[in-house]
């Protein structure tokens, strides 16, 4: 967690920053962008900040000797690094007049992006790097903890757009801006509300669509799934907490067991003049001594899987430096390390001081009454079990969750689709040129062996990337512009729902003819086409799409299969639009074909294919399945961890039965050798044994079963399509625990059932 919630922001004074996004009215989304204009005049009109800046960010293609690479990077106004108050690791940042389109082309480079293709080399300033076709001149490299947007940004250069002539409608931009001093985020936010509220009077069909100002702190901002990585980490960090809990009572469990049988020494050493204070000291060291040992060997293993960890979590997610541990963590695990012996073996240390000194010195080293009369001892099992029974338990949900998750019908074949994203530079492809590549890129995907077809489109699904289309039916057109609904847009070329294995349930797909110069059409998919036109075929019908005010009809030739375009949680069954690709002109296309086989065996033939076209264009070729996997992570990796955690308390409650067990059929040796004398067979002895232990162990599985339905509704959050209160998980629980409680107290068992009654009378 101390990468995305606790390490400092690599920003001055970073409590003063604030991200400013407005509210579509249509939407509800709360995190829409800004035209230049109307930053410019929020810069000019609110009185909170000291300063305010704008960036967006794109992908884009660099390159040059070091060959051809496709990167995230962002396009900062002239100011953004002095608010931020971020300064270069070399060179410097931008300066005032290298923005716009008469400034300076010049670059900012991250560190690692430094590292990996100029190899850290300290003569990169004033080098050129041409992006999107464009020379550029590097100025300076940014810390190794610099993050600004999120993490894959790799550079960053000046907004060059011309605020005298750009649109005020086209919202590319994020606010950032520093506050004055004393000034708080509410006061931000009524502050620019006036500004909205001012600036849609004047321009309200700009200005005035726009439903509402949100400030918010950096870190929530930036982070894109903030909600969701807090109530993950918040839930793995409970699970760790279970963890330590269940191995502390462990130990206090063993100590306890321990401590009874030094009696007769802590008797003896009392006898001779020992204060009780110095034997609890004594006996607390021999916990801090382990505890020590313990947390040194944990801090070991925690630097090798650290490594291991960082690069499953994809960089996107913000967050600052690498996955390691520093000094916040070191002092954590030291706090810990030295809190849990006082926590945990004090109790056992004051009972064993507590005893009668008489009474001790003739018990000697055993005690007697067996388990009856370890009433602390059993109490801390049955936490034990309690506390294992939860954290199982919690496994096992988000195992059934992961499960879920793997068998959806997403809507389209993401087993046999491979995905090639390309962004052909405007400096290289104007017009009919990007056009004519796209299509030359297509055949060469087709004549590749093992290609049954092939289509690109503006979008694919679950990439995180979306665009909406209001749209209505005729008959609706009067309701007010921001009450029409609203439906996920893509424009695909001809073959797309072959090529992605998405059936077309009525009409037709697109063709070759459905180019600039037809009539505007479109495919919706089955859900828009029940909810309009629920008695009869949408084939043929007609639907006004776009902006409310200045509509385009379109008529539907075709109705499509419903796909999980946003996330693997969200509605398939949402309204979905289609219009050709060919009736409009994108720049950055995904290339996709479909394989007879495994797709990535053509991952090194698609890269040759598409490199002899344009060995200067990047490309990045995968599986859609990989896309498909990216959005199962929050559950594959919450189960994987759950379940190693829940591995682990399953077996240190297994040793805690194992050791009360085995320690009370030590302690009830004579008990047990009178039974055998006086006729009890093996058989009853081992029942006698094994009944405590699964009496212990029931108690603990009840409590830990009713705490488990009382904290099941936090991983609510977590959770897909399986109940807090799933059946299946918990009687797989109760069968799990019960069986390993009766495993666990069998070996005790075992030997109970062996005991010579004549040599325990005999000793007596």
């Amino acid at each position: 967690m101390n990468p995305y919630f606790f390490r400092p922001l690599p920003y001055d004074q970073p409590d003063e920053l604030v991200h400013v996004t407005q509210v579509d009215p249509v939407t509800g989304w709360h995190m829409y962008r800004f035209p230049l204009p109307i930053y410019e005049d929020w810069k000019a009109r609110s009185r909170a900040f000291q300063d305010l800046g704008a960036y967006t960010y794109t992908g884009v293609n660099v390159t040059g000797p070091e060959g051809p690479e496709s990167v995230n990077a962002a396009r900062l106004s002239e100011t953004m690094f002095d608010i931020l108050g971020a300064d270069a690791l070399l060179g410097r940042t931008f300066t005032m007049g290298e923005g716009g389109p008469a400034g300076e082309r010049v670059a900012v480079i991250g560190h690692r992006f430094w590292q990996r293709r100029y190899a850290g080399d300290p003569n990169v300033l004033d080098r050129q790097i041409t992006i999107d076709g464009v020379q550029h001149y590097v100025i300076g490299v940014m810390p190794p903890d610099f993050n600004f947007p999120f993490g894959g940004i790799k550079l960053w250069v000046p907004i060059a757009e011309d605020l005298a002539t750009a649109d005020r409608r086209s919202a590319p931009y994020l606010l950032v801006g520093r506050m004055n001093d004393g000034w708080t985020r509410d006061q931000v936010d009524q502050d620019l509300t006036s500004v909205q509220q001012a600036l849609s009077a004047e321009y309200p069909d700009a200005d005035g669509k726009w439903a509402g100002v949100t400030v918010l702190p950096m870190r929530q901002a930036l982070n894109f799934v903030w909600d969701i990585l807090k109530v993950s980490f918040t839930v793995l960090l409970g699970a760790v907490v279970f963890v330590i809990m269940i191995a502390c009572v462990n130990v206090a469990s063993l100590t306890f067991a321990r401590a009874g049988g030094r009696t007769r020494e802590i008797a003896v050493r009392t006898a001779l003049g020992a204060q009780r204070s110095r034997v609890i000291r004594q006996l607390l060291t021999e916990s801090l001594l382990l505890a020590i040992m313990g947390g040194t060997l944990g801090v070991a293993l925690a630097y090798g899987i650290a490594g291991f960890i960082g690069p499953m979590i994809p960089e996107d997610l913000y967050r600052i430096g690498e996955i390691s541990v520093d000094r916040t963590v070191l002092a954590f695990s030291l706090v810990l390390t030295l809190v849990t012996p006082l926590a945990f073996g004090l109790a056992p240390a004051l009972s064993a001081t507590r005893r009668d000194l008489t009474l001790g010195l003739k018990e000697g080293s055993k005690g007697s009454g067996g388990l009856s009369t370890s009433r602390a001892r059993k109490a801390l099992v049955v936490v034990q079990v309690a506390l294992a029974v939860v954290l199982t338990t919690g496994a096992g949900l988000m195992l059934r969750s992961f499960a879920s998750v793997q068998g959806l019908d997403v809507g389209f074949d993401s087993g046999q689709v491979l995905t090639v994203s390309v962004r052909p530079p405007e400096a290289d492809y104007v017009g009919a040129e990007l056009r004519q590549y796209v299509e030359r890129a297509v055949d060469e995907l087709q004549a590749i062996p093992g290609v049954t077809a092939a289509s690109p489109a503006m979008f694919i699904p679950l990439n995180h990337e979306s665009s909406i289309w209001q749209f209505a039916p005729p008959e609706q057109s009067g309701i007010p512009g921001e009450e029409w609904p609203t439906a996920i847009a893509n424009r695909p070329y001809p073959g797309y729902f072959e090529t992605m294995g998405i059936p077309v349930l009525a009409g037709r797909d697109f063709d070759g003819s459905d180019n600039s110069d037809a009539a505007p059409i479109a495919i919706v998919n089955r859900a828009l086409a029940d909810r309009y036109w629920p008695d009869g075929s949408a084939v043929g019908r007609t639907v006004l799409v776009g902006d409310p005010a200045n509509p385009t009809t379109a008529t539907i030739v075709g109705v499509g299969g419903g796909v999980m375009h946003e996330a693997l949680d969200g509605d398939k069954d949402r309204a979905q639009m289609y219009r050709p690709a060919l009736q409009e002109t994108f720049r950055r296309h995904f290339l996709l074909a479909r394989t007879d086989g495994d797709p990535a065996t053509l991952v090194g033939p698609a890269r040759e294919a598409l490199m002899r076209l344009d060995p200067n264009l990047p490309l990045s070729p995968r599986p859609i399945a990989q896309v498909v996997d990216e959005n199962e992570l929050q559950w594959s990796i919450g189960s994987g961890f759950l379940i190693v955690f829940g591995a682990g308390a399953l077996l240190l409650a297994t040793l805690g039965i194992y050791g009360i067990i085995s320690y009370s059929v030590s302690q009830r040796e004579k008990e047990l050798g009178v039974r055998i004398a006086l006729g009890a067979t093996v058989g009853e002895i081992r029942k006698i044994v094994v009944g405590d232990g699964l009496k212990l162990a029931s108690v603990g599985l009840g409590v830990g079963l009713v705490a488990s339905l009382l904290l099941g509704q936090l991983l609510t959050a977590v959770l897909f399509e399986v109940s807090p209160f799933d059946p299946i998980t918990l009687w797989s629980v109760l069968v799990l625990f019960a069986s390993v409680a009766a495993l666990a107290s069998f070996m005790p068992a075992r030997r109970a059932g062996r005991t010579d009654p004549i040599r325990v009378l005999r000793m007596e």
